[in-house]
């Protein structure tokens, strides 16, 4: 009797296991994201990007460090310690937010959420705070 039980509950728990890590992502540690502006934008360190596409992505899983690159990830625009800012809701797709600053000058990069985390990141620039 126990030989027939332990056969179907043996291939439940491997079917449990194989199924649960089908949805995890093995690249979801950086949280690499492409996005693209089509504005100047300021990041901290006095860098300010012209209108094009970027990726911004953690460079490792128990830091929140981050870096913000060029499209093809051959250029580092800034390396980044950003603050935790949590969220109630994650998003369903990366979100950005921007400060206005006054007329001519480059809106200024604040917040970044990949899509799922409750905690984002917020880019503190001294210059505008």
């Amino acid at each position: 009797m126990m030989r027939k039980l332990f056969a179907p509950l043996a291939l439940v728990a491997v079917l449990l296991v194989l199924g649960s890590a089908a949805t995890v992502k093995a690249d979801d540690w950086d949280q690499k994201t492409a996005f693209t502006i089509n504005q100047p934008v300021s990041i901290p360190g006095h860098v300010v990007l012209p209108a094009g596409s970027y990726v911004i992505k953690r460079l490792e899983a128990t830091t929140p460090v981050v870096q913000i690159l060029n499209s093809t990830e051959t250029r580092v625009f800034a390396t980044l310690m950003p603050v935790p800012d949590f969220v109630q809701q994650p998003p369903d797709k990366p979100t950005f937010t921007f400060q206005e600053m006054p007329e001519g000058s480059a809106a200024v990069l604040r917040t970044w959420h990949y899509p799922g985390s409750q905690v984002g990141y917020e880019f503190v620039n001294p210059n505008t705070d």
